[in-house]
């Protein structure tokens, strides 16, 4: 997997690249619980380019949701390719993020949650 971050006027972007699953999920969690605790509150998840998503990956979701909460942070869901989201939403995940269709609209949501 690789996984790109940038910080954005109203959140920081993570565009991920290939797999998240058992062997990357631990890289991926580090770099994005790293931005929570820094104080990033508003965080966007851009999937155009991600091929798979396992159970390991699903936890690091859930996991930083669960780390955004008590700041009342959100997650947003950009370009998720159509297998990916009906993974999320056979598990019940879905609902705990917002879905947003571009990288871009995502950044337009967030700029009003600040």
């Amino acid at each position: 997997m690789n996984l790109k971050q940038e910080k954005k006027q109203y959140a920081t972007v993570f565009q991920f690249q290939g797999r998240l699953d058992s062997t990357t999920a631990p890289e991926a969690e580090k770099a994005v619980l790293s931005a929570i605790e820094s104080g990033e509150k508003n965080l966007v998840f851009d999937f155009a380019s991600l091929d798979y998503l396992s159970s390991a990956g699903i936890r690091v979701l859930v996991q930083c949701h669960k780390k955004l909460e008590p700041t009342h942070g959100h997650i947003f869901l950009a370009s998720i390719p159509k297998p990916i989201e009906n993974v999320l939403y056979i598990t019940g995940f879905l609902p705990y993020f917002q879905v947003c269709e571009s990288t871009q609209k995502a950044l337009e949501v967030a700029s009003q949650s600040k």
